[in-house]
Protein backbone atom coordinates (compact mmCIF):
# COMPACT_ATOMS: atom_id res chain seq x y z
CA UNK A 1 0.00 0.00 0.00
CA UNK A 2 3.12 2.61 0.40
CA UNK A 3 4.46 1.71 -2.44
CA UNK A 4 1.09 1.83 -4.44
CA UNK A 5 0.76 5.30 -2.39
CA UNK A 6 4.88 6.28 -3.47
CA UNK A 7 4.13 5.61 -7.23
CA UNK A 8 1.11 7.33 -7.14
CA UNK A 9 2.30 10.75 -5.59
CA UNK A 10 5.50 10.61 -8.09
CA UNK A 11 2.69 9.79 -11.24
CA UNK A 12 0.92 12.76 -10.23
CA UNK A 13 4.23 15.37 -10.15
CA UNK A 14 5.37 13.92 -13.64
CA UNK A 15 1.99 14.57 -14.63
CA UNK A 16 1.68 18.04 -13.02
CA UNK A 17 5.39 19.00 -13.82
CA UNK A 18 4.50 17.45 -17.67
CA UNK A 19 1.09 19.65 -18.61
CA UNK A 20 3.06 23.12 -18.43
CA UNK A 21 6.93 21.73 -18.89
CA UNK A 22 8.34 24.70 -21.59
CA UNK A 23 5.58 27.13 -21.71
CA UNK A 24 6.61 30.51 -20.49
CA UNK A 25 3.42 31.27 -18.00
CA UNK A 26 3.95 27.69 -16.66
CA UNK A 27 1.25 26.80 -14.15
CA UNK A 28 -0.35 30.71 -13.92
CA UNK A 29 -1.33 28.82 -17.70
CA UNK A 30 -4.14 27.31 -15.34
CA UNK A 31 -5.25 30.33 -14.08
CA UNK A 32 -5.58 32.35 -17.53
CA UNK A 33 -6.82 29.50 -19.30
CA UNK A 34 -10.24 29.14 -16.71
CA UNK A 35 -10.35 33.34 -16.84
CA UNK A 36 -10.70 33.31 -20.55
CA UNK A 37 -13.64 30.87 -20.60
CA UNK A 38 -15.48 32.16 -17.89
CA UNK A 39 -14.48 35.91 -19.33
CA UNK A 40 -15.93 35.04 -22.79
CA UNK A 41 -19.09 32.96 -21.19
CA UNK A 42 -19.51 35.78 -19.17
CA UNK A 43 -19.64 38.62 -21.90
CA UNK A 44 -21.97 36.21 -24.07
CA UNK A 45 -24.23 35.49 -21.80
CA UNK A 46 -24.47 38.82 -19.15
CA UNK A 47 -24.05 41.20 -21.37
CA UNK A 48 -25.09 40.20 -24.99
CA UNK A 49 -27.55 37.88 -24.21
CA UNK A 50 -28.56 39.23 -20.73
CA UNK A 51 -29.57 36.38 -18.82
CA UNK A 52 -30.43 36.89 -15.31
CA UNK A 53 -29.41 35.19 -11.88
CA UNK A 54 -31.63 33.59 -10.09
CA UNK A 55 -34.47 34.90 -8.06
CA UNK A 56 -33.16 35.92 -4.66
CA UNK A 57 -29.55 35.29 -5.48
CA UNK A 58 -27.76 38.68 -4.01
CA UNK A 59 -24.84 38.58 -6.79
CA UNK A 60 -24.61 39.35 -10.39
CA UNK A 61 -24.64 36.33 -13.25
CA UNK A 62 -21.01 36.75 -14.03
CA UNK A 63 -20.67 35.72 -10.30
CA UNK A 64 -23.33 32.74 -10.54
CA UNK A 65 -21.45 31.65 -14.20
CA UNK A 66 -17.84 31.54 -12.77
CA UNK A 67 -18.63 29.79 -9.48
CA UNK A 68 -20.29 27.05 -11.58
CA UNK A 69 -18.32 27.08 -14.76
CA UNK A 70 -14.85 26.37 -12.85
CA UNK A 71 -16.05 23.10 -11.07
CA UNK A 72 -16.86 22.20 -14.92
CA UNK A 73 -13.78 23.05 -16.51
CA UNK A 74 -12.10 20.55 -14.07
CA UNK A 75 -14.68 17.96 -14.02
CA UNK A 76 -14.16 18.15 -17.77
CA UNK A 77 -10.47 18.09 -18.20
CA UNK A 78 -9.98 14.66 -15.38
CA UNK A 79 -12.74 13.09 -17.60
CA UNK A 80 -10.97 13.35 -20.97
CA UNK A 81 -7.60 12.47 -19.45
CA UNK A 82 -8.70 9.89 -17.56
CA UNK A 83 -10.26 8.38 -20.92
CA UNK A 84 -7.14 8.22 -22.14
CA UNK A 85 -4.92 6.88 -19.72
CA UNK A 86 -4.01 3.90 -20.11
CA UNK A 87 -3.68 4.21 -23.64
CA UNK A 88 -1.39 6.84 -23.44
CA UNK A 89 0.69 5.41 -20.57
CA UNK A 90 1.46 2.13 -23.22
CA UNK A 91 5.25 1.82 -21.97
CA UNK A 92 4.46 1.25 -18.28
CA UNK A 93 1.25 -1.38 -19.21
CA UNK A 94 3.38 -3.34 -20.82
CA UNK A 95 5.54 -3.98 -17.34
CA UNK A 96 2.92 -6.94 -15.69
CA UNK A 97 3.60 -5.99 -12.07
CA UNK A 98 2.93 -2.17 -13.03
CA UNK A 99 -0.52 -0.75 -11.05
CA UNK A 100 -2.20 0.29 -14.01
CA UNK A 101 -5.08 1.47 -12.40
CA UNK A 102 -2.99 4.43 -10.88
CA UNK A 103 -2.59 5.67 -14.59
CA UNK A 104 -6.05 6.60 -14.52
CA UNK A 105 -5.92 7.85 -10.64
CA UNK A 106 -2.92 10.17 -11.41
CA UNK A 107 -4.75 11.39 -14.76
CA UNK A 108 -7.86 12.42 -12.68
CA UNK A 109 -6.46 13.35 -9.64
CA UNK A 110 -3.59 15.92 -11.72
CA UNK A 111 -6.82 17.89 -12.83
CA UNK A 112 -8.50 17.41 -9.58
CA UNK A 113 -5.69 18.88 -7.92
CA UNK A 114 -5.12 22.03 -10.29
CA UNK A 115 -9.38 22.56 -10.31
CA UNK A 116 -8.88 22.37 -6.05
CA UNK A 117 -6.28 25.08 -6.36
CA UNK A 118 -8.55 27.52 -8.64
CA UNK A 119 -11.47 26.55 -6.80
CA UNK A 120 -9.71 27.68 -3.68
CA UNK A 121 -8.23 31.57 -5.24
CA UNK A 122 -12.24 31.92 -6.51
CA UNK A 123 -13.04 30.95 -2.81
CA UNK A 124 -10.51 33.65 -1.22
CA UNK A 125 -12.04 36.23 -4.07
CA UNK A 126 -15.41 35.61 -2.86
CA UNK A 127 -14.85 35.60 0.86
CA UNK A 128 -13.06 39.32 0.17
CA UNK A 129 -15.61 40.68 -2.65
CA UNK A 130 -18.20 38.02 -3.36
CA UNK A 131 -22.22 38.27 -3.33
CA UNK A 132 -22.75 35.69 -0.71
CA UNK A 133 -20.84 33.81 2.40
CA UNK A 134 -18.30 31.07 1.59
CA UNK A 135 -19.43 27.83 3.12
CA UNK A 136 -15.65 25.39 3.39
CA UNK A 137 -18.15 22.48 4.45
CA UNK A 138 -20.01 22.72 1.75
CA UNK A 139 -17.15 23.10 -0.42
CA UNK A 140 -15.56 19.97 0.87
CA UNK A 141 -18.50 18.25 -0.04
CA UNK A 142 -18.50 19.37 -2.96
CA UNK A 143 -15.15 17.71 -4.13
CA UNK A 144 -15.79 14.84 -2.08
CA UNK A 145 -18.92 14.22 -4.35
CA UNK A 146 -17.22 15.08 -7.58
CA UNK A 147 -14.53 12.74 -6.46
CA UNK A 148 -17.03 9.80 -6.23
CA UNK A 149 -18.73 10.99 -9.75
CA UNK A 150 -15.77 10.59 -11.10
CA UNK A 151 -14.28 7.13 -9.95
CA UNK A 152 -16.82 5.19 -12.20
CA UNK A 153 -16.79 7.46 -14.81
CA UNK A 154 -13.04 6.93 -15.51
CA UNK A 155 -11.90 3.17 -15.05
CA UNK A 156 -14.97 2.70 -17.07
CA UNK A 157 -13.87 4.94 -20.41
CA UNK A 158 -10.00 4.12 -19.44
CA UNK A 159 -10.33 0.44 -19.65
CA UNK A 160 -12.80 0.25 -22.64
CA UNK A 161 -10.84 3.15 -24.42
CA UNK A 162 -8.30 0.70 -25.37
CA UNK A 163 -10.55 -1.64 -27.26
CA UNK A 164 -12.25 1.12 -28.93
CA UNK A 165 -10.00 3.68 -29.80
CA UNK A 166 -13.05 6.26 -31.08
CA UNK A 167 -14.53 6.30 -27.74
CA UNK A 168 -11.80 9.25 -26.87
CA UNK A 169 -13.13 11.30 -29.68
CA UNK A 170 -16.89 10.56 -28.51
CA UNK A 171 -16.62 11.64 -25.31
CA UNK A 172 -15.43 15.19 -26.03
CA UNK A 173 -18.97 15.92 -27.26
CA UNK A 174 -21.03 13.86 -24.73
CA UNK A 175 -19.49 16.62 -22.42
CA UNK A 176 -20.54 19.33 -24.34
CA UNK A 177 -23.95 17.63 -24.75
CA UNK A 178 -23.32 16.99 -20.64
CA UNK A 179 -22.43 20.58 -20.09
CA UNK A 180 -25.59 22.27 -21.75
CA UNK A 181 -28.05 20.06 -19.87
CA UNK A 182 -26.53 21.11 -16.83
CA UNK A 183 -27.63 24.18 -15.17
CA UNK A 184 -24.35 25.86 -15.33
CA UNK A 185 -25.04 28.72 -18.13
CA UNK A 186 -28.62 29.27 -16.88
CA UNK A 187 -30.37 28.96 -13.76
CA UNK A 188 -32.34 25.77 -13.00
CA UNK A 189 -35.83 28.01 -12.78
CA UNK A 190 -35.57 28.58 -16.56
CA UNK A 191 -35.77 25.00 -17.29
CA UNK A 192 -38.80 24.05 -19.06
CA UNK A 193 -41.44 21.75 -17.26
CA UNK A 194 -41.25 18.98 -19.93
CA UNK A 195 -37.34 18.82 -19.55
CA UNK A 196 -37.02 18.72 -16.21
CA UNK A 197 -37.06 14.67 -15.95
CA UNK A 198 -33.74 14.89 -17.86
CA UNK A 199 -32.87 17.48 -15.30
CA UNK A 200 -33.74 15.10 -12.50
CA UNK A 201 -31.42 12.83 -14.07
CA UNK A 202 -28.81 14.25 -14.30
CA UNK A 203 -26.20 14.23 -11.17
CA UNK A 204 -23.89 16.48 -13.13
CA UNK A 205 -26.68 19.51 -11.45
CA UNK A 206 -26.05 18.65 -7.75
CA UNK A 207 -22.10 18.71 -8.23
CA UNK A 208 -22.33 22.33 -9.94
CA UNK A 209 -24.89 23.47 -7.08
CA UNK A 210 -22.79 22.05 -4.14
CA UNK A 211 -19.56 24.21 -6.24
CA UNK A 212 -22.14 27.32 -6.15
CA UNK A 213 -23.64 27.04 -2.59
CA UNK A 214 -19.16 26.49 -0.96
CA UNK A 215 -18.77 29.58 -3.58
CA UNK A 216 -21.61 31.93 -3.08
CA UNK A 217 -23.79 30.90 -0.51
CA UNK A 218 -26.52 29.43 -2.73
CA UNK A 219 -28.80 26.20 -1.62
CA UNK A 220 -27.55 22.60 -0.72
CA UNK A 221 -29.44 20.10 -2.92
CA UNK A 222 -31.38 17.97 -0.67
CA UNK A 223 -29.46 15.75 1.41
CA UNK A 224 -31.76 12.78 0.89
CA UNK A 225 -31.00 13.25 -3.00
CA UNK A 226 -27.46 13.43 -2.40
CA UNK A 227 -27.29 10.04 -0.55
CA UNK A 228 -28.83 8.60 -2.84
CA UNK A 229 -26.45 9.22 -5.61
CA UNK A 230 -23.34 9.11 -3.61
CA UNK A 231 -24.83 5.29 -3.24
CA UNK A 232 -25.02 5.02 -7.13
CA UNK A 233 -21.82 6.44 -7.67
CA UNK A 234 -20.04 3.92 -5.18
CA UNK A 235 -22.11 0.96 -7.28
CA UNK A 236 -20.51 2.42 -10.69
CA UNK A 237 -16.90 2.77 -9.18
CA UNK A 238 -17.33 -0.80 -8.06
CA UNK A 239 -18.59 -2.16 -11.07
CA UNK A 240 -15.59 0.26 -13.13
CA UNK A 241 -13.01 -1.44 -11.10
CA UNK A 242 -14.73 -4.80 -11.86
CA UNK A 243 -14.10 -4.29 -15.38
CA UNK A 244 -11.04 -2.47 -15.06
CA UNK A 245 -9.25 -5.74 -13.99
CA UNK A 246 -10.93 -7.79 -15.42
CA UNK A 247 -9.96 -6.40 -18.97
CA UNK A 248 -6.33 -5.69 -17.37
CA UNK A 249 -4.87 -8.57 -18.67
CA UNK A 250 -5.48 -7.62 -22.49
CA UNK A 251 -4.45 -4.15 -22.23
CA UNK A 252 -0.34 -4.85 -23.18
CA UNK A 253 -1.51 -6.91 -26.15
CA UNK A 254 -3.59 -4.22 -27.62
CA UNK A 255 -1.18 -1.34 -26.82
Amino acid sequence: MKNKLFLLSELLRRDLAARYAGSFAGPFWAVLNPAIVCALNGFVFAYVLRIPPPAGFRGNYVEYLIAGLLPWLGFQEAVLRATTSVSDGAHLVKKMKFPVGLLTVSAAGAAFVVQAVVVALLAVFFAVTGPGRVDPLALAAAFVFEALLLAGPALLLASLNVFFRDLAQIVTPLLLIAFYLTPILYPESMVPAWAAPFLAANPLRDAIALFRAGLVGTAVPPWHRLGAEIAAFIVLAFAGRQLFRRLRPAFADLL
